[in-house]
C-alpha cells in the first residue's frame, strides 16, 4: 500500500527541508515542505511534521488531522515510541485547542500503554510533564503538578533532554507557588526561563511553557516588577519566532497584571488584541479574555456591562470569583457568599495563591450577611496565606481584611491601624485600585473616631485615585441600595457606622429623633440585624456593602 512504502528520495529531502525550517520558526515554509513531503508519498514523518507547524500557524484542525494520520503510520510501522511522541500532541490539541479533556486524557493513556516496558526517555518525561500540566491548569491540583514534574525533571536530567527537564523545573516552580512556596518556586522558574529565553532549549512547546508559567506565578503572587522585567524577554521571544501561541496564552496573565497595576487602557488593549488570535487558535478559550474584561468593567464601575461580558465567559473558573464582587457591589450579601464559595469549592486547599482572592470576597461577604465567626475563619487563611507566601500584596490584603473584621465590631482604633497597614502595603506592591478602596474604608473609620479632618484628606486622596483611573464613582442611591434600602435608610445607615447617635442623626438630617428610630428599625429588619449587637452589625454591614 501506498501509505504503507517509504518515502522516496524527493518526500525525503522535503521533510530534511520541513525540520530545517521549524527549527528557525520559518512555519509557513515548514508547512509547504512537509506538504509537498505527503504529496510525494505518504510518510508519518511528513504527517507528524505537517502537523507540529500547522499547530504553530494556529491551523489547528488540519495539525489535529495531519497529527491522526501520523499516529496510525507510526502504528503500522510497529514504531510504538514515535506513536506515543505523536498521542501526546493529539492530547494537547484535544485539551488546549478543543477544551475536549477527556479525549485528551485517552490519548496519554494510549501514550503510557505504547511505551510499557520501554526504558524511560524523552516521550516518558514529555507523557509525565502533560499529566503535571493537566493537574494544574484542569484540576487546579498543585501538590499532584509538583509531583509530576520533579519526576518529569529527573527523566529529562537522566535522558539527557533539556527542554523536558528544564519545563519540567518551571512547572514545578509554578506548583510550589500555587502552594505558597513562593521562594522555592519562583527560584526554579528564573533559572527556567532564563534558559529557554538564552537559547538552550530547542523545543518551541518547552520554551513557550516555560515563559507562561512564570508570568502565572508572577500574577497569582502579585510579584508585578519580576513580571515586568520578563514580559518584555517574553514579547521578543515572540517577535523573533512569529509565534502567535505563546502570548495568546500569556497575553490574559499578563492583562491580569496591567489591571492590578491599575493600567487599565493597556489592559484593556491586550486582552482586546487578544480576542482575535484566540478565535482562530484557540476558539474555546475566548472566555479567557472576555472574565477579565468583565473584572475590569466591575472596576470601573460598569456593572451591567461586566455581568454581559460574564454570560460570555460561563464555566470559566474565575467567573465565580467576579460574580462573587459583582453580588457585594450590588449589596448582595448571599449571592456573594454563594458564588464566593463556589469559587473556593473548584480549588484544592493546597492551592493557597489560587485561593487567596476568593477569600478576600468571602470575607466581606460574610460580614455583609451578619456572619462574623465565618468571616474571621477566612481572614485567617489570608493571614495563613500571607505568612506562607512573604509577599507584599499578600500582606495588603490580610490586612484590609483585618480592618473590615475591626470595623464590623466598632474596635474602631484596630482598623485604622489595619486599613493604614493596607493601604501602605497596596501601594508598595502597585495595587492602585486596592489602594484606593483601603484608604476609602481608612476615611470611614476616622470619622467613626470623630477625626474628620483627617477623614476628609483620605477620602479626597481615595476619590481622586478612582477617577485617574477612570473608575465611576458608585454611590448608593434608591435604586442601587443594596437590601432594598431606601435613599434615606442609606443615609441613615452611612451615619450608624460612622458612630453617630440618634440624636446626632436626627441634627444632621433634620429629622425627628423618632423618625429616625423607625428608619433604624427598618434598616435592622432589611439587614436582618437583631439584639443588642444590631448596630454594630448594621455598620459591618454598611462598611462590607461600600455604603460607610
Amino acid at each position: 500500500m501506498l501509505e504503507e512504502a517509504v518515502a522516496g528520495s524527493d518526500a525525503g529531502a522535503h521533510v530534511e527541508a520541513g525540520r530545517a525550517a521549524l527549527a528557525a520558526g520559518e512555519w509557513e515554509a515548514a508547512r509547504d515542505a512537509f506538504q509537498a513531503s505527503v504529496d510525494e508519498g505518504p510518510s508519518a514523518a511528513g504527517f507528524e511534521g505537517l502537523g507540529v507547524a500547522s499547530r504553530w500557524l494556529g491551523e489547528q484542525e488540519a495539525a489535529m488531522r495531519a497529527l491522526q494520520r501520523a499516529y496510525r503510520l507510526h502504528r503500522r510501522a510497529g514504531d510504538a515510541r514515535s506513536a506515543a511522541r505523536v498521542a501526546l500532541q493529539l492530547c494537547l490539541g484535544e485539551c488546549y485547542f478543543h477544551a475536549d479533556v477527556a479525549v485528551g486524557l485517552g490519548w496519554i493513556e494510549r501514550a503510557e500503554r505504547l511505551l510499557e516496558g520501554m526504558e524511560p526517555g524523552v516521550e516518558q518525561g514529555w507523557l509525565t510533564l502533560l499529566r503535571g500540566h493537566l493537574a494544574l491548569q484542569v484540576d487546579r491540583d498543585p501538590a499532584r503538578a509538583r509531583t509530576h514534574a520533579g519526576a518529569a525533571r529527573a527523566i529529562g536530567h537522566d535522558s539527557g533532554a533539556i527542554d523536558v527537564e528544564m519545563m519540567a523545573l518551571a512547572l514545578e516552580g509554578l506548583a510550589y507557588v500555587c502552594e505558597g512556596e513562593v521562594d522555592e518556586g519562583m527560584r526554579r522558574l528564573d533559572e527556567a526561563t532564563a534558559a529557554a529565553v538564552a537559547g538552550e532549549l530547542e523545543d518551541l512547546d518547552a520554551i513557550s511553557s516555560c515563559c507562561c508559567y512564570l508570568i502565572d506565578a508572577c500574577k497569582q503572587v502579585r510579584d508585578f516588577e519580576r513580571a515586568a522585567q520578563w514580559c518584555e524577554h517574553v514579547k521578543g521571544f515572540c517577535e523573533q519566532w512569529s509565534d502567535r501561541l505563546t502570548f495568546a496564552a500569556c497575553r490574559a496573565h499578563y492583562a491580569d497584571i496591567l489591571i492590578w497595576r491599575g493600567d487599565w487602557s493597556a489592559a484593556e488593549a491586550e486582552l482586546r488584541a487578544n480576542l482575535g488570535p484566540l478565535a482562530d487558535i484557540h476558539p474555546n478559550r475566548i472566555a479567557d479574555g472576555m472574565v477579565r474584561l468583565a473584572e475590569l468593567r466591575r472596576r470601573q464601575g460598569l456593572l451591567e456591562e461586566a455581568s454581559r461580558l460574564l454570560e460570555a465567559a460561563d464555566g470559566h473558573f474565575l467567573a465565580p470569583l467576579v460574580r462573587a464582587e459583582l453580588a457585594l457591589d450590588r449589596g448582595d450579601a448571599a449571592g456573594a457568599v454563594h458564588e464566593a464559595e463556589r469559587a473556593l469549592r473548584r480549588l484544592p486547599e493546597g492551592g493557597l495563591a489560587d485561593r487567596a482572592p476568593a477569600l478576600e470576597a468571602l470575607v466581606r461577604a460574610r460580614l455583609a450577611a451578619g456572619e462574623a465567626d465565618a468571616a474571621g475563619e477566612a481572614a485567617e487563611q489570608l493571614r495563613a496565606i500571607a505568612s506562607r507566601s512573604g509577599t507584599t500584596a499578600s500582606a495588603a490584603a490580610a490586612s484590609f481584611a483585618e480592618g473590615v473584621l475591626a470595623a464590623a465590631v466598632a474596635s474602631w482604633e484596630e482598623a485604622r491601624r489595619a486599613f493604614e497597614d493596607a493601604v501602605d502595603l497596596y501601594a508598595r506592591a502597585g495595587g492602585r485600585w486596592q489602594a484606593a478602596l483601603a484608604r476609602r474604608q481608612l476615611a470611614r473609620t476616622l470619622r467613626a473616631l470623630g477625626h474628620d479632618e483627617a477623614a476628609e484628606r483620605e477620602a479626597r486622596a481615595a476619590d481622586e485615585a478612582l477617577r485617574t483611573l477612570g473608575a465611576r464613582a458608585t454611590a448608593p442611591d434608591a435604586t442601587k441600595a443594596p437590601a432594598g434600602l431606601t435613599a434615606r435608610e442609606v443615609e441613615v445607615l452611612r451615619l450608624v457606622a460612622r458612630g453617630r447617635s440618634n440624636q446626632e442623626i436626627a441634627a444632621e438630617l433634620v429629622l425627628s429623633v423618632r423618625t429616625v428610630e423607625r428608619h433604624i428599625a427598618n434598616i435592622y429588619d432589611k439587614i436582618g440585624a437583631s439584639g443588642r449587637a444590631a448596630r454594630a452589625a448594621a455598620a459591618s454591614y454598611a462598611l462590607a456593602a461600600g455604603v460607610a
